[in-house]
């Protein structure tokens, strides 16, 4: 129907549309007996106490919570439901688990409208161009009148590759995607991320993704439409109860079962500190695993998974100032719920926007060397080879012992996925890009430190402000850093932007601070004729937290 999405119309998701009934139907159904069967072995009342723990968690959470998001269930109506639970015949709860289960699958999954990708694919270009490339305003702006020069200015507007920079061996992909079904799962940052990796992925030639949402970013409409259309799929981060989560890993796994290529983000949320992420949730990296295993023991051939380590690198974040004002809550063991950050603040984007548009590079996605679900490397031929570089039988890692049969383990499968979960998070140190803000802002904070290495960060956050380091101490120690962290990317340890590589040190001081001012209100940082005034120290920590985990390492060196 659509001669430009001809290429990518044989991607699953394409089929997602006419298939949308038998997957909810087929999640409501493994969930229920899932737990169903879990029930009667348990000790206490079986399923009297999946739903009266449903109802608790839910009630407690209702009380505290008036969010804009839709309920699946009021706190009424979970009061009534625990109520009557002690009397209730095991019929009668059944029906409504199964009544539970049915809604919240109803609910996750995710809708695909290949009207609205061939929308979204031909304005998001021009978008993205709006927001990394200032130097195209002027020729949308003059509003050419002739058709060839509105053709032309479009397409110096759709041109990002200067802006939006990707990473990696994207012809491995293009070939791993034709051979089995690819999970992606990227650092997380910001809510424009899915954003990129869209446009990312369709420029890359690679299959659109359907993914996991949080469910607040679907209260704005237009977000909504669009998240609705793309295959995006609702997670409820406020449920926390075993039943919900229960159907969202199911659904994430039937999809992997059929063949949908996938994205979820392994860190679960943003990364409030900025931090690479290392402590990864694991439950929806398992389903990976679990929807593999599931495809062998119906056909010993089937389609392998690859799972594919993704960084997303920003010199600066739309949302840094509500993330880290949120990790210094968390950390102080205060309870937060970030509901209205700057994405949803139409000021703040647009400030965002007019900044971002002034600098050379703003980000970059860099794709990692794929895995297998137990964690081996995956090479363009689509085997598994293990550290030694020695070619490894996937379907040997679950086959029985005693029978041969592919079977599932959950003892055994958790310790795959954990092993799995480690080489992701060694990928995200591997492949992080460090950009100029963070590469000065980690030097700024580090010379604040040691000008008072008796306080903790909390204190220096809050004491700190206004100290003013020498230039000449500045340029030095961002000299040093730079020298040191070129040492660590030979050894494949991490990686500079081109930038870094590129430009003097003092250079990078000027546009690293230059960044940082960009932005932020107020400003993070003032320059004066005697040095740099630190003002916003806790947003200079946030953007420093990308360089932390490589600093041991870099002290280290001679």
């Amino acid at each position: 129907m659509f001669d430009a999405l001809s290429k990518q119309e044989s991607s699953p998701l394409f089929r997602l549309a006419t298939e949308r009934p038998k997957l909810v139907a087929e999640v409501s159904r493994r969930a229920f007996n899932d737990v169903v069967r879990a029930s009667r072995g348990a000790s206490g009342a079986g399923l009297e106490y999946v739903l009266n723990d449903a109802a608790y968690q839910e009630i407690a959470r209702l009380q505290k919570e008036r969010g804009v998001e839709e309920e699946v269930r009021s706190s009424g109506w979970w009061r009534h439901m625990s109520r009557k639970l002690a009397t209730m015949p095991e019929p009668k709860k059944r029906e409504i688990l199964w009544s539970l289960v049915e809604s919240y699958a109803d609910d996750v999954a995710g809708r695909f409208n290949p009207w609205v990708y061939k929308v979204a694919t031909g304005a998001l270009p021009i978008g993205l161009s709006f927001l990394f490339k200032a130097q195209d305003l002027p020729r949308v702006a003059a509003m050419p009148t002739r058709l060839g020069e509105l053709s032309e200015a479009l397409s110096h507007v759709r041109d990002l590759t200067q802006r939006v920079v990707l990473q990696g061996d994207l012809a491995t992909l293009r070939v791993l995607a034709k051979k089995g079904t690819l999970v992606f799962v990227p650092t997380h940052s910001s809510n424009m991320d899915s954003i990129l990796v869209g446009w990312a992925l369709y420029e890359a030639g690679l299959p659109p993704v359907t993914y996991g949402a949080g469910k607040n970013l679907f209260t704005n409409p237009l977000m909504s439409f669009f998240m609705q259309n793309l295959g995006a799929y609702k997670v409820d981060r406020r449920l926390q109860h075993r039943l919900y989560k229960d159907v969202l890993k199911t659904y994430s796994q039937v999809l992997i079962e059929r063949g949908y290529h996938s994205l979820f983000f392994p860190g679960g949320t943003r990364s409030r500190s900025n931090a690479v992420e290392q402590h990864l949730k694991l439950g929806l990296l398992g389903t990976a695993l679990s929807g593999y295993i599931h495809n062998l023991m119906r056909d010993p051939q089937a389609r392998p998974v690859y799972i594919v380590p993704l960084t997303i690198n920003y010199n600066l974040v739309l949302e840094a100032d509500s993330l880290i004002q949120d990790h210094f809550r968390r950390e102080g063991k205060g309870r937060y719920l970030l509901e209205n950050d700057e994405f949803n603040q139409l000021s703040a984007i647009t400030r965002f926007v007019m900044n971002t548009m002034k600098m050379d590079s703003t980000t970059i996605l860099r794709f990692g060397q794929p895995l297998d679900p137990f964690g081996n490397q995956v090479r363009v031929d689509g085997e598994s080879y293990d550290s030694r570089g020695r070619r490894v039988e996937r379907i040997d890692y679950v086959r029985s012992a005693r029978s041969g049969e592919v079977i599932e383990d959950l003892a055994r499968d958790r310790q795959y996925t954990r092993f799995a979960g480690e080489r992701i998070a060694q990928a995200f140190l591997e492949h992080t890009v460090l950009m100029p803000t963070q590469v000065v802002s980690w030097v700024l904070f580090d010379l604040l430190q040691r000008r008072f290495p008796s306080w903790d960060v909390y204190r220096l956050v809050r004491f700190g402000a206004e100290e003013i380091l020498p230039w000449e101490e500045v340029h030095q120690a961002v000299e040093d850093a730079l020298a040191r962290l070129k040492l660590l990317e030979r050894a494949g340890r991490v990686q500079l932007s081109p930038f870094l590589h590129e430009a003097a040190p003092d250079r990078v001081v000027y546009e690293g601070l230059e960044y940082l001012r960009m932005y932020h209100v107020p400003e993070v940082v003032k320059s004066w004729a005697d040095g740099v005034m630190l003002q916003k120290l806790e947003v200079i920590y946030f953007y420093g937290n990308r360089v932390r985990p490589f600093e041991e390492a870099m002290r280290a060196l001679p």
